[in-house]
């Protein structure tokens, strides 16, 4: 049997015994926590601020469609002549019935399909 040691080996049981600063460990973690840190609130904030710009940019162009949505929205599909039959078949007589009908339609049938 050989009682060489290897150096290599050596060096790094050696290495193992030494004493390592609490302290330093502990502020050396904190140190690059805070980087993160900061890191993070420099990418989130930048991208709150593109958000919002992006917000500021389409406003405009959407609440002229919703506009224009709630002046179609109600609009007869079928003219009645009388005012009170009118009145009743408001509700059903409107492309937001249709939009709506059709829409659950849709939906029934997706869940129908992949449901």
């Amino acid at each position: 049997m050989n009682n060489d040691r290897d150096p290599n080996l050596v060096a790094l049981f050696a290495q193992a015994e030494t004493e390592f600063s609490d302290t330093a460990f502990a502020d050396d973690v904190m140190r690059m926590i805070d980087s993160q840190r900061r890191n993070t609130m420099l990418v989130w904030s930048v991208f709150v601020i593109a958000v919002f710009a992006c917000f500021a940019l389409v406003a405009t162009p959407v609440v002229t469609a919703l506009g224009m949505a709630t002046d179609l929205l109600p609009t007869s599909l079928v003219s009645v002549e009388t005012d009170w039959l009118q009145k009743l078949l408001a509700p059903i007589n409107s492309v937001a019935a249709a939009l709506a009908l059709g829409i659950f339609a849709v939906l029934r049938f997706y869940r129908r399909v992949f449901g």
